[in-house]
């Protein structure tokens, strides 16, 4: 059996992602919706719910310094976002294979991109990261979206592998 070559590894002086024609659209499409989910000015309750996770609190004992730290960083984390979202684009839809290699800060860039959609999925399925928590439905676990949640993990994955030099 052939081994799959790895989606993401070390070339040169940077990092080659080599993700597949459908792979690529995939990804540009979550990427998008990622991006409409944060700039969305005026989110419903659900939308609200979901991105939640991209805004990690800082003060979870002070509500007023809470509000004051997201009122101060918050367009500026939004901003951040957004930015790296299309670099990891213009990288994922480059037609030379030699535009498709960055940096480390293009491959954190892909992994903070990647793991911004995990986390909106983990959300819509109930995956958290409290290890107390029970394991996920096993109706959850066979859903298309499971699935998805668990390509990006393993492309993650890649990523850090090869950052790491895995």
């Amino acid at each position: 059996m052939r081994r799959r070559r790895s989606p993401v590894r070390e070339s040169g002086n940077g990092y080659l992602i080599e993700l597949g024609e459908d792979e690529t659209a995939l990804v540009a499409r979550l990427l998008d919706e990622l991006r409409q989910l944060l700039t969305n000015p005026s989110p419903d309750g659900s939308e609200q719910t979901l991105i939640v996770r991209l805004f990690p609190v800082a003060h979870p004992d002070d509500e007023e310094a809470e509000a004051e730290y997201q009122r101060l960083m918050r367009d500026d984390l939004v901003q951040s976002k957004l930015a790296a979202i299309s670099r990891v684009e213009t990288v994922l839809t480059a037609e030379r294979r030699s535009d498709r290699v960055v940096d480390e800060e293009g491959l954190v860039d892909i992994m903070q991109s990647l793991n911004g959609i995990r986390l909106v999925l983990g959300t819509m399925l109930g995956v958290t990261d409290d290890p107390d928590a029970e394991e996920v439905d096993e109706q959850v676990e066979s859903s298309p979206e499971y699935h998805l949640y668990a390509y990006l993990s393993w492309l993650l994955e890649h990523c850090v592998r090869a950052a790491t030099g895995e």
